[in-house]
Order: C-alpha cells, then sequence, then structure tokens
C-alpha cells in the first residue's frame, strides 16, 4: 500500500505544486531574514552573522511547523475514503491484508510526502548553520517538532476518513480548525497565560509553535525551575518542566490510539448505522434509514437557484452548530476583551522599543485579531461553498437536469451569489455586531462619562481626546464586507465551472483574493497616511488595512486628528467607494461566466 500510494501521488501535479510552493516559501523566509536581518551588509561581521542566522532559524522553523500543519491534510485528504470513492476500497477488505496492516499504510504512504517536504528543507538549515549562532541541537528539535506535529496531523486526517466523514468538506473544515487553533491558542498564551506564570504554561506542550519557542527562546520563554514544582505529582511536574518531551509522548500516544480505533473501526464501516444510531434518531424524531421522508410544502423565492443555495446548505445539525458556535463564540470574545478593557484588566504589553502600551492601544490591537480572524473565516467559507456549488452539481449531474429548465445563465449565476451570500448572512453580521458592541459602549460612555470610553493622542504639545470608536464604525464596516464577500463568491464560482474537483477552484481562488488583498493593502497603507481622500479610498480595498483604518482613524488616516469631520466624511466616501467597485467587479465577473457558460460546461462535460 506504500509503494502504491507513493508511486501514484508522486505523478500528480498537485503534489509538485505543494511541493514548489513549499519550497519557494521556505526559500522567500531565508531571503526575507537575510536582508533584514543585517546578514547581507558589506560591513557585517561575525557576530552581525551569527545573531541574523539565530533570527533567521527561528523564523524559518515557526514557517516549516505552520506549513506541515496547513500542508499536511492537502495530502492526507481522502485517505481511506479515496480507496471508497475509487471503488477500491472492497477490494482492499478482501485481501488478506488486516486492519490494522491497510490503516498503517494509508497513513505511511501519505505521510511519506510530509516527510519528504521536511527533507527537502533540510538544505536551507544547512545553509543557516554556517552563520554560526545555532546549535546543532536545535534543528533536530525544529525537525523533530514538524514531523511529530505531521504525524498527529496525519492520524486525525485519516481517522475522519475512517469514521465517513473525511469528504473534502470534512478536510477544508479540518485545515481552518488547525489554523484557528494554531492562532488563537498562541494569541491566548502570549496575551494573558505567560503573563500570569511568566514563563512556560500548561498549554505550551499541546501547541508545537510554543514548544518550539520554549526550546529555542528558552532565555524569554522559560519552563519553570524543579524547586518550583516540587510540591506537584511526579506527572505534572515532568508536563510542566519538560515541554519539548511531553509534546513528543502526547503526539505519539495521541496518534497510537487514533490508528488503534481506526483498525477496530475499519470492517464495521458500511455496515449500517448501529442499534445506538438508530435510537438517536428515534430520540430526536428523525427518520431512519430507507423511511419515507415527509415534509411540510414550503414557499419558494422567485429564483429557485438562490433559494435552494440559501435554504438547504448546512440543515444539518452539524453546519447549523458550526455557524451558532462560531457567532457565539465570536462575539463571546470580542464581550470579554471589552469587559477587560473597561475594568483595566488587559495584559500590560510593551512596544518593540520596550515602551508599555497605552490600554486603548492594547484594546484596538486584541480587538482587530480577533475581526481579522473573523473575517478571514468568513471568506475561507466562502471561497470553499462558491467553489464546490458548480463543480459538486457537475459530479451528481444535477446540472445536467438544470440545463434542461427554462433557466437562463444569468439568473442560474445569479441565483448561486445571492443565495450563497444570504446563507452567509448570520456570519457576516458577526464582525459588524462585534464593532457594533464597542460603538455602544463609546456612545453610552460618554453620556456616562465612563473614563474607558474616551482617549487622548499627544501631537506637537498639544492633546486630543477623542471617543475610543467613532458611532459609524459598523456602518463603514458593514459596506465593505458584503460586496468584498460576492467578490470572493463569484471568484470561487468562476473557478468553479472551469474546474472539474473543488480543490481544483479552491486554491486559485483563495490565491487571487489574498494577492489581491495583499497589493491593495500594501499600496493604501501608506496611501491612507500621506494623500489626502485618495489614499483611505485606496486603503478601503483591502479589508485588514481597512479594519486597521477604522479602528483607529486618528493615527491611520492623515490629518483626522485635527480635522475630525472632514475625516470622517472621506471614511464615508472611501466605504462607499470600495463597495461600488466590488460591486462593479461582482457584475464584470458574473457578465464573463454568463458569455462563456455553455461553451465551459459543455467543454468539461465532453459534449464540446
Amino acid at each position: 500500500m506504500v509503494v502504491r500510494i507513493v508511486q501514484g501521488g508522486s505523478r500528480r501535479a498537485r503534489h509538485l505544486a505543494v511541493r514548489t510552493i513549499y519550497l519557494g516559501a521556505m526559500i522567500t523566509l531565508v531571503v526575507l531574514g537575510l536582508l533584514t536581518g543585517g546578514g547581507m551588509q558589506p560591513s557585517a561581521t561575525l557576530t552581525d552573522l551569527a545573531k541574523s542566522g539565530t533570527i533567521i532559524f527561528e523564523r524559518v522553523a515557526y514557517g516549516q511547523v505552520i506549513l506541515i500543519c496547513l500542508l499536511s491534510p492537502i495530502f492526507m485528504a481522502g485517505a481511506i475514503a479515496a480507496e471508497r470513492s475509487g471503488k477500491t476500497y472492497e477490494i482492499l477488505l478482501v485481501t488478506p491484508m488486516s486492519n490494522i496492516q491497510i490503516v498503517l499504510g494509508t497513513l505511511f504512504g501519505r505521510l511519506f510526502f510530509v516527510l519528504a517536504l521536511l527533507a527537502s528543507g533540510i538544505p536551507l538549515f544547512a545553509v543557516l548553520l554556517i552563520f554560526g549562532g545555532v546549535p546543532v541541537s536545535a534543528v533536530f528539535i525544529s525537525f523533530a517538532t514538524a514531523g511529530l506535529t505531521a504525524l498527529s496531523v496525519g492520524a486525525a486526517a485519516v481517522t475522519l476518513s475512517t469514521m465517513r466523514t473525511g469528504g473534502r468538506k470534512a478536510i477544508f473544515v479540518f485545515v481552518i480548525a488547525v489554523a484557528g487553533y494554531l492562532a488563537f491558542s498562541y494569541a491566548l498564551d502570549v496575551m494573558v497565560l505567560r503573563r500570569l506564570a511568566g514563563g512556560t504554561t500548561w498549554l505550551t506542550p499541546l501547541h508545537p509553535l510554543l514548544v518550539l519557542e520554549a526550546s529555542l527562546n528558552s532565555a524569554n520563554y522559560r519552563p519553570p525551575d524543579l524547586d518550583a514544582v516540587a510540591g506537584y505529582p511526579r506527572f505534572i511536574a515532568f508536563y510542566l518542566t519538560r515541554p519539548f518531551a511531553t509534546f513528543s509522548i502526547l503526539s505519539l500516544l495521541v496518534s497510537g490510539l487514533q490508528v488503534s480505533w481506526c483498525a477496530i473501526w475499519l470492517r464495521s464501516v458500511g455496515q449500517g448505522e448501529g442499534r445506538w444510531r438508530t435510537v438517536a434518531r428515534r430520540l430526536m424524531r428523525l427518520p431512519q434509514i430507507g423511511q419515507e421522508r415527509r415534509r411540510p410544502p414550503r414557499d419558494v423565492w422567485h429564483n429557485p437557484v438562490a433559494w435552494r443555495e440559501a435554504s438547504t446548505r448546512g440543515r444539518m445539525a452539524a453546519g447549523i452548530m458550526a455557524r451558532w458556535g462560531f457567532a457565539i463564540l465570536a462575539l463571546l470574545a470580542g464581550g470579554v476583551i471589552l469587559g477587560l478593557y473597561h475594568f483595566n484588566n488587559l495584559p500590560k504589553l510593551t512596544d518593540a522599543a520596550g515602551a508599555a502600551l497605552l490600554p486603548h492601544v492594547v484594546f484596538r490591537n486584541a480587538m482587530l485579531t480577533l475581526m481579522l480572524l473573523e473575517v478571514a473565516v468568513i471568506v475561507m467559507v466562502a471561497i470553499y461553498m462558491s467553489a464546490g456549488c458548480i463543480s459538486r452539481e457537475r459530479e451528481d449531474g444535477t446540472l445536467d437536469l438544470m440545463l434542461t429548465t427554462p433557466i437562463t445563465p444569468k439568473a442560474y449565476i445569479w441565483g448561486k451569489l445571492r443565495g450563497l451570500v444570504s446563507f452567509l448572512t448570520l456570519l457576516l453580521a458577526v464582525p459588524v455586531l462585534t464593532l457594533t458592541m464597542v460603538s455602544l459602549y463609546t456612545v453610552v460612555g460618554g453620556f456616562l462619562h465612563w473614563p474607558n470610553a474616551t482617549v487622548s493622542y499627544g501631537s506637537g504639545g498639544v492633546t486630543h481626546s477623542t471617543s475610543l470608536l467613532l458611532p459609524e464604525a459598523p456602518l463603514l464596516l458593514g459596506l465593505m464586507i458584503v460586496p468584498f464577500v460576492a467578490v470572493c463568491a463569484m471568484t470561487g464560482m468562476s473557478w468553479s465551472i472551469k474546474s472539474k474537483g473543488v480543490m481544483g477552484a479552491v486554491v486559485p481562488a483563495i490565491g487571487i483574493i489574498g494577492v489581491g488583498s495583499f497589493v491593495l493593502g500594501l499600496c493604501g497603507w501608506s496611501a491612507a497616511a500621506n494623500v489626502p481622500v485618495i489614499g483611505p479610498m485606496i486603503n478601503a480595498f483591502s479589508p485588514a488595512t481597512n479594519l486597521v483604518m477604522i479602528l483607529d482613524p486618528w493615527q491611520h488616516v492623515g490629518d483626522f486628528t485635527n480635522n475630525p469631520v472632514a475625516g470622517r466624511i472621506i471614511l464615508v466616501m472611501a466605504a462607499a467607494v470600495a463597495a461600488g467597485g466590488y460591486s462593479l467587479v461582482v457584475y464584470s465577473l458574473l457578465l464573463s461566466i454568463v458569455k462563456n457558460f455553455d461553451h465551459t460546461v459543455r467543454r468539461l462535460s465532453g459534449t464540446g
């Protein structure tokens, strides 16, 4: 099985592209580190080279672990589910191979590609060793952490596949969950836990990036001494004082348990629901498998495609829980940050020069991080859903039936877009409501004279007292985010028509949206502060930099402090221009898709 998977995967263009992107990203990290770290200056000394090598090594090590976490599910995608879709799953079950052989063969065969990625980065680390300042043991720890992370992620992906939940949607959600865990837990440790503990925390052995930081930056992020944990039980003391060893043991143990569970469950898949699922369906009054399902008639919109996209998606319990869970947790996190700020309990942070940051600066940074995560999740969901809305119907034959109806290509594509945006209404409301909480706090605090509802800025010996947030900030965000998500959906649909699979549409769509937002943000970031009127309008087209401008226009919009009335008018104009520009892009993509719709569909179906 290992030989078959490796030989088959080595011939796939997608795997070659992923390996190329990985190496390109690693080389880019090294080159940028050399350019910004002072290691390539003509006057650099051996000490400068050693310091530069240490900084670059840490960046590359962190980047390696992050890329492995995000790329491992791509190589693991499908796993046993791919055998089932290829009609080879039943053949495997009738061979003399045991369950454990099938599971381990699937895991190690796909894990080979991830380990090959790690091996391809060895020359880069060898180059960094020439600079000095990097011990050889740190290289081994870095590769071991990345390899154990890949093993844990791979075992989880194989488990999802064995449980018949390892399809494309599950893999995509799995990638989002891994990225969310890395970002949220790292931010929690940096902002709260380590400031209470003074070093490593109970979260450190559970997070690969924190394990790396504890191993590579032990001077600033140090495990507690043995004397500090002398009163704890032995296993707890080991857990707190040996983060890398604990991470290794937990990774191997959890992976082994998952593989064992897969081996037990493997041949039970497909043998029916089981008694406990039948009882659960009866308790929830759900129809049993094979039982006729009845429901009352429902009113359909004027465009049935739009109604279908908006009303039939996410009706399963998992989809409903995911959407409402995201909304509740995000709003709860925003409320907690606001409450900590009101009672002056936010962590004390410092800038690059070591100066303490003011409480309102810490609050805005925390809100910016939270809202960037919210917008990123919404964009990823919009791209994935739009990338699969047409290719999925092509695969199951629904598109052929749709083309026999009187519905036109324009009504079909417009219905898809309208239905997707309507379905995402709950998610789109989350960042707007988050800003609304802060805006209401500012307005109410102004009437009640809360000290934290207003902040002071000083420039040229003159101090200006301003509100914590502009009252119209939620409106400014709403004007931008809805058409931007519509652009993301149209981009995904344009690639969904051209691609036969979902992943073939998701990757280029994410690349286009990511590169476009990065370029616009790079241009608008400096223009907003230096170019009157036009600068904020350019900056409003990038969600990330636009959020910074909305949260703190006093610092990031030119002359806003001295002339706030004109500045607020400019912000409204910028939001309106961004909304109009994105709407124009949506309309242009709609016309382009409709124009080539028949030709593209026939070409992919083999009839053109």
